[in-house]
């Protein structure tokens, strides 16, 4: 039996490889393709050209000239996610090509039949996300380099020059970094089964696990925190209207009330009827949900419908390790708020506290990204977009929510923690009060 929770089992060390998961990468795609088989080369030659077609508006007369190519000629993981990739910004580039005229209400059969097979088999949706643009899209300038800001580069581009490769480098350092909080939160989930499994009066083992599951925090914290480092390298190449015009609208998915294709999009050769999907959105990605999960921060109904929505834009494994985790019977908040031990409930809220922090920047970040520059342009062509996140979230309500219920959680360890040391220090006052009370009696009598 190897080290996987799944199969019932949900006691059992994690095994991140069953996942998908690279401790050096997280959920990006360890070592992604930059090339398919000659066969496929039309779609490279046209992905790679993306961006130059859109700024000569010359991109859809391209695409109705694609063949239709057979998909089932790819093999491997790697193949199917560059294949996805390079349709997937075919696809928005086609239809967002003019911004909000002239939307087209059909995608063609050569991008639209393969980008919708390809999507089936790897269990996610047949439009450009998060699992492209943040997971796929990245290669290494100098392949014996590190991975950081100045030797990362994009495999294929949208239009924005230099500023639009410069937001999707921040949010892959950004993904790069959540891996340092992979081996944490594994030895997190051990330590927790371990605690559970001692005998009552073993107070020395008890001792030391904690110890440990403290030690734990200080590395998970130490991963968020670089993750929101990353995030305020945004603002260091790249414009609030440069983002909000030139960028953002190739994120847009279709269908839905308040945007140019309320109905969807037909997938020609795939379906007659219009079919809607959500754009990209940081939504979209793992590493805050699964955050959430392990620190046990929980949101009402409302807001998990949409948590839930977005997980099906995530590669099936991905999915999976966050459910795995959510079902898992011993939970890390339990611990901390029934064990009564400060060095314990100070590392949980410091990473809790952390990611309170990240979501604070990324609020920043779409108000001047987004909220900024739409007052700006209320009147550009892309108007529609401010009203909605291209998740089709209502924006800030839905951010400021996620943030709170961080605060929330927060504040729960902190009440139950100091519930127990004001239940004490009301059971002194009343045994001093009684005792005074004796006191004067007695000082009464004589």
């Amino acid at each position: 039996m190897s080290s996987m929770i799944h199969d019932g089992l949900a006691d059992l060390k994690i095994d991140l490889n069953y996942y998908h998961v690279s401790n050096k990468t997280g959920f990006m795609l360890d070592h992604p393709l930059t090339e398919l088989p000659a066969y496929f080369k039309p779609w490279e030659n046209i992905a790679s050209s993306v961006a130059s077609l859109i700024e000569r508006r010359e991109l859809r007369n391209v695409v109705l000239k694609m063949p239709l190519l057979d998909h089932n000629k790819l093999t491997g993981h790697r193949q199917l996610r560059l294949a996805h990739l390079q349709l997937a910004m075919i696809a928005s580039g086609y239809v967002w090509q003019d911004g909000d005229v002239n939307v087209p209400k059909v995608l063609p059969k050569s991008v639209a039949v393969p980008l919708y097979y390809i999507s089936q088999h790897l269990g996610i949706q047949p439009i450009l996300s998060n699992v492209d643009l943040a997971l796929a899209n990245w290669n290494l300038v100098d392949h014996k380099g590190p991975m950081d800001f100045d030797n990362l580069a994009c495999i294929y581009h949208l239009p924005g020059g230099a500023e639009s490769d410069w937001f999707f480098i921040v949010n892959f350092m950004a993904e790069y970094n959540f891996a340092k909080c992979l081996e944490p939160m594994v030895n997190i989930l051990e330590v927790l089964d371990n605690y559970q499994k001692l005998p009552v009066g073993d107070v020395t083992q008890r001792d030391r696990i904690v110890d440990r599951l403290v030690k734990q925090l200080d590395g998970l914290l130490a991963g968020i925190l670089d993750m929101q480092y990353s995030l305020t390298r945004m603002h260091d190449k790249l414009a609030g209207e440069t983002f909000y015009k030139v960028i953002r609208p190739f994120f847009g998915g279709w269908g839905g009330e308040g945007g140019p294709m309320p109905d969807g999009l037909v997938y020609e050769g795939v379906s007659e009827n219009p079919l809607k999907f959500c754009g990209n959105t940081g939504a979209q990605s793992s590493t805050l949900q699964l955050l959430d999960t392990l620190l046990c921060v929980e949101h009402d109904q409302e807001k998990r419908d949409t948590i839930l929505l977005m997980r099906m834009y995530m590669p099936t494994a991905h999915k999976r390790l966050i459910e795995d985790i959510e079902n898992r019977k011993h939970k890390l908040r339990h611990l901390v708020t029934s064990s009564h031990v400060d060095s314990l409930t100070e590392a949980y809220n410091k990473s809790l506290s952390a990611v309170v922090k990240f979501r604070t920047g990324h609020l920043q970040l779409v108000t001047k990204y987004v909220l900024m520059p739409a007052r700006k342009l209320t009147q550009d062509n892309v108007e529609n977009l401010d009203l909605k996140g291209t998740g089709g979230t209502n924006l800030m309500p839905f951010l400021k929510g996620l943030k709170q219920d961080t605060l929330d959680a927060t504040t729960f360890a902190q009440r139950r923690n100091t519930y127990f040391g004001l239940t004490f220090g009301v059971l002194v006052a009343v045994a001093a009060s009684v005792a005074v009370g004796l006191v004067v009696r007695l000082v009464a009598k004589k």
